[in-house]
């Protein structure tokens, strides 16, 4: 199962929301989003929630099931 810091940029992206606005949204460096993306950081269950919340979901794991049943069952179907 890919790691939630996958799960923040698929959901993202596919909502057309760049790094740099959700970086304005947490008040921190494009590159800190970057880092995150990339497993490169920590992410603590605050910030998760936050994350998820700015992306539409009421939870980390409201965005989980999305990523399961939307793009990573989508991505498997084409291989």
């Amino acid at each position: 199962m890919p790691a939630f810091s996958e799960k923040i940029r698929a959901v993202r992206m596919m909502k057309g929301i760049k790094q740099s606005e959700l970086a304005c949204f947490l008040n921190v460096k494009q590159q800190s989003i970057s880092k995150l993306e990339n497993d490169k950081t920590n992410i603590s269950d605050e910030i998760a929630a936050k994350i998820a919340n700015y992306l539409g979901f009421r939870s980390k794991e409201e965005m989980e099931v999305f990523y399961e049943k939307h793009i990573h069952k989508h991505c498997l179907e084409k291989v």
